[in-house]
């Protein structure tokens, strides 16, 4: 079973709450499901208007995590959000962009370029 842990913190220094969520392990058919609900929870109870998300230590995601990923940036982009990726490793960039992702979802290297995408 593929271990990862998703940590939640606000950003300082945008405008508008945002929510910095940091992937670490590997997002697989054993727990995305899980872990995609934490990520939700996060969406309804907080309420940030955009979210960061830190890839830079997620070494893989599986075909439903790109759904769930979708799924998200739609949520976020209906509230009049913004989602944006960085960090993320050339496998998991190179998934990204093979699917299509990466012209719905802003991805950049740097966590100071995410909050200048803001």
């Amino acid at each position: 079973m593929a271990q990862v842990t998703i940590t939640s913190s606000d950003i300082d220094g945008v405008k508008e709450k945002t929510k910095l969520l940091k992937f670490a392990g590997q997002l697989d058919e054993t727990n995305i499901e899980e872990e995609a609900q934490k990520v939700y929870q996060i969406m309804e109870s907080d309420k940030p208007k955009h979210f960061v998300f830190d890839f830079s230590e997620l070494g893989y995601l599986n075909s439903k995590s790109i759904g769930y990923i979708a799924d998200w940036q739609q949520k976020i982009g209906a509230n009049g959000g913004k989602m944006v990726v960085f960090g993320a490793q050339q496998n998991i960039f190179d998934i990204l962009d093979v699917v299509g992702l990466s012209n719905i979802v802003t991805i950049v290297k740097t966590l100071d370029e995410a909050k200048a995408a803001l």
